[in-house]
């Protein structure tokens, strides 16, 4: 096997280009704005974590890991997350391998349906789940991408369904790739975006390295076929040891000239024992070098600047990030930890912040660098509620 390609500095300039988002694009677009005014906030959209959907308009506890959120073209919010159980009807509890949630708010969320109705994946292990799943618009369709693994996996993967709205229906198409024909150990918790009109995929995990490849016009496959992008893939951070302090989860966007590389790492899924937390490296090239504030890589342990820690006043566990813009153009974090003081605090359940700028390391941080948890804030701006 071909060792990954690495870009170095001298190519940076190759890669470059700048950002052009607004505060309506979709999730799907790697170019956040810089907010129009810290100084401005919701009056009309306050939030408390954690946030638990809806169900008969009160808030009910609910499994949610892994949650990530798109905001489609007519301001609808839709948030994702791994397979878990919800209610249905108000009362009956049942389990879902693609529960989709949508909201007009970023605060308030209902479950509206399940990208896997209907189709049980044919691929990978019998008892493989769905984990950690993204949405991307590309063209006219709504793209679906998740992984199908189990605990353990030598060998997971990750599939793609096609919907035309946010909400389905679904037309799958089955497996993209798995571990063995991309040459990437775990190859888990895919993001898809746009940079530079090239559709991209980042993803990895623990073990293994965080990786891009570029997906074909469609998105429903890899471009030029599984071996031109198992030769020409690009790792950006990780090492190829299986342990607590590598990461997974990465997402990337670009502001103001830079990309910025937001990676999991430490322990998941240990209740309120669980270390788990975000950090973010920048880069002035999308295949890095990806540095922290020390210029320290992203290519070993406990390396990139805080963005959220465990807390047992906030919550345990904090990470999995997905991002989202609000009518400001401000970024709002919404991740999954363990709330310690909350009625199920064995459960991955759903926080929501909002991103801060460190004025001197140009790097993005919640308020007080944890979770705020069982606290009334205001929420993210939505000029239909505001006006």
């Amino acid at each position: 096997m071909k060792k990954m390609r690495w870009i170095t500095l001298p190519m940076l300039l190759v890669f470059l280009i700048a950002g052009c988002g607004n505060s309506s694009s979709s999730s799907s677009e790697s170019s956040f704005e810089e907010s129009s005014s810290s100084m401005i906030i919701a009056k009309n959209n306050d939030y408390e974590n954690p946030i638990y959907p809806l169900v008969n308009g009160v808030k009910t506890p609910t499994y949610m890991a892994d949650p990530f959120v798109f905001r489609d073209d007519d301001g609808t919010y839709y948030l994702y997350c791994t397979q878990t159980e919800v209610f249905i009807n108000g009362t009956s509890r049942v389990h879902k391998k693609g529960p989709t949630f949508s909201s007009i708010n970023g605060v308030d969320w209902e479950y509206v349906g399940d990208v896997f109705s209907g189709y049980t994946p044919d691929w990978g292990k019998p008892t493989a789940g769905v984990w950690a799943p993204t949405l991307a618009k590309v063209g006219e369709y709504y793209n679906y991408y998740y992984s199908l693994s189990v605990g353990g996996d030598d060998n997971p993967g990750i599939g793609v369904a096609r919907g035309t709205t946010p909400n389905g229906p679904w037309e799958h198409y089955g497996k993209l790739f798995d571990s063995n024909e991309i040459g990437v150990t775990n190859s888990i918790d895919p993001y898809v975006f746009y940079d530079n009109d090239q559709l991209y995929m980042v993803f990895g995990s623990y073990g293994g390295l965080i990786t891009i490849v570029e997906l074909s016009e469609d998105g429903l496959s890899l471009k030029g076929g599984v071996e031109e992008q198992r030769e020409n893939k690009v790792a950006i951070a990780g090492y190829e040891v299986t342990e607590l302090n590598n990461y997974e989860a990465a997402i990337i966007i670009k502001r103001n000239g830079y990309y910025y590389l937001f990676l999991s790492t430490g322990s998941c899924c240990s209740g309120s024992k669980s270390t788990y937390n975000v950090v973010v490296a920048k880069s002035e090239n999308l295949f890095g070098p990806y540095l922290d504030s020390n210029e320290r890589n992203m290519f070993g342990p406990k390396r990139g600047d805080p963005v959220v820690v465990p807390s047992m006043s906030g919550a345990m566990g904090v990470g999995h990030n997905g991002l989202f813009e609000d009518d400001l153009g401000d970024i709002w974090l919404i991740y999954h930890g363990y709330d310690t003081k909350g009625p199920k605090p064995d459960w991955r359940v759903t926080y929501l912040d909002k991103l801060l700028w460190d004025e001197t390391t140009l790097m993005p941080y919640v308020e007080n660098r944890k979770a705020s948890n069982h606290e009334t804030k205001p929420g993210p701006y939505i000029n239909a509620l505001e006006s």
